[in-house]
């Protein structure tokens, strides 16, 4: 078995042929690609909720094919609405 080290190949840059490449414009970060997002300023919270309220909340979300979170959403949405009106 033959194994040339790089260091014993003469004239060998590995920057010469990183100059060389050309590039195929695939890979890499496209304009407008991506998952878009769901909310425009998002700040994540933590509450302790009881198992039988977040049972009922799944068991709802799932029969809407929806996410708990987006339900949850909704609900302090609705409640804020209903605050300011007062």
């Amino acid at each position: 078995m033959n194994i040339l080290s790089e260091s014993s190949m003469t004239g060998y840059d590995d920057s010469d042929v990183a100059s060389r490449k050309v590039a195929s414009g695939w890979g890499g970060k496209r304009p407008g690609a991506g998952r878009k997002p769901v909310l425009k300023d998002p700040v994540t919270t933590t509450a302790d909720l009881e198992r039988a309220d977040v049972d009922f909340l799944e068991a709802i979300a799932s029969e809407r094919g929806v996410t708990v979170a987006s339900l949850v959403r909704t609900a302090v949405a609705a409640y804020v609405k209903r605050q300011k009106r007062s």
